[in-house]
């Protein structure tokens, strides 16, 4: 986008769901689900519920604001252009990140849970071990580089179909009824309907991630659909007390049927359930955005420049501190302060660190000022 239409608050989106990852990724430390290198369950109803409920929407909004980002760069760039930037710009920043910063996650894991006991140098060949279910290398949270890269070029011949052929115009016609109020909730049904194709088919303890699959696959090309039709993001703004209100009844609806013995993901309705949840929350949270947040406010160009090499690094503090403060005899909420303000504090000295270090800027997406 220009100088004169920017949409900033597309970039606070990135940029808040970015920061809030980090008090996310620390309430999964202590909770007994959930994908994290130090894991120290406490089953704290707090924690619970507020892992639960960002999960519901933080990953779907990264990928539509990741969806509108690819209508702007290939607005400017040919498709070989455009294969080369996301190679740059995702493959290459996984690829350093999968070497350099894994392997110490790992390694605090593997520690942590008592499986190696010596130094990081005799671990670091055992990360690109045989991969197993009990193998350690994972990519962490770098999954969503590599996924994003794979979803960019699988819908590649679609975008690029649109700018070859100047359909704009005709994608705007075609999309306009859901310029109209609650009829942008009619983008549900794709992934409820792939929903029950999946109850069908699948196993119920393999329905979840499928959707997830699904679910990003179709936020990221409703990101491109919103952004080349913006009356679309106009009407999201209209009914976001609506959505609000949906959002937030669905949520305490379901908790407290999950808090009196009802059945999550092994019920096959908590799928359809949790399709209308999700959307509910993202467009309250896309409408009010735009509402409040559409506008250059203090440490815009610092927080939007880092906050992508801040998601990149800060999951490597974060393990640190957990590693150091979940097993030790500190109140709950105490370890959990310290280690959120520990990573905070960490990253950002981490990004203005490596910011400063001929080449390592390009391999991990930090743009030049």
């Amino acid at each position: 986008m220009n100088k004169e239409n920017r949409a900033y608050y597309i970039d606070w989106i990135k940029i808040g769901v970015v920061l809030l990852l980090v008090p996310f990724h620390t309430a999964v430390t202590f909770n007994p689900v959930g994908i994290i290198a130090v894991q120290y369950p406490q089953n704290n109803p707090i924690l619970m519920n507020f892992t639960w409920f960002m999960d519901l929407w933080a990953m779907p909004l990264l990928f539509l604001v990741a969806g509108m980002n690819i209508y702007h760069s290939l607005r400017n760039r040919t498709v070989k252009e455009y294969i080369l930037e996301r190679f740059k710009k995702l493959l290459i920043p996984f690829c350093a990140g999968y070497l350099l910063i894994c392997p110490i996650i790992s390694y605090f894991k593997v520690l942590f849970i008592g499986s190696f006991s010596g130094d990081f140098f005799h671990f670091y060949p055992h990360f690109f071990g045989k991969p197993g279910p009990h193998s350690n290398n994972s990519p962490w949270h770098l999954y969503f580089l590599i996924v994003l890269f794979l979803y960019s070029l699988i819908l590649l011949p679609f975008f690029a179909w649109i700018y070859k052929n100047n359909i704009r115009n005709k994608l705007i016609s075609g999309t306009s009824f859901l310029e109209k109020n609650l009829l942008v909730y009619l983008l549900v049904i794709p992934l409820m309907t792939t929903q029950l194709i999946f109850l069908y088919f699948l196993p119920i303890n393999t329905i979840y991630e499928a959707s997830k699959f699904i679910s990003y696959l179709l936020f990221l090309f409703y990101g491109f659909v919103f952004i080349t039709n913006d009356k679309i993001l106009d009407n999201i703004h209209r009914i976001r007390l609506f959505s609000l209100i949906i959002g937030v009844t669905l949520f305490l609806a379901i908790i407290i049927w999950l808090m009196n013995g009802g059945e999550g993901r092994s019920n096959s309705l908590f799928y359809l359930y949790n399709t209308l949840m999700v959307f509910s929350w993202v467009f309250a949270i896309l409408g009010y955005s735009k509402k409040f947040l559409n506008r250059k406010i203090p440490f815009y160009k610092y927080l939007n420049n880092s906050s992508y090499p801040f998601y990149i690094f800060h999951f490597l503090p974060l393990t640190i501190f957990a590693y150091y403060f979940a097993k030790g005899g500190l109140n709950l909420w105490m370890k959990y302060l310290l280690i959120v303000f520990g990573t905070y504090i960490s990253t950002f000295l981490i990004y203005e660190f490596v910011k400063r270090i001929p080449y390592f800027n390009f391999l991990f997406g930090i743009k030049r000022i």
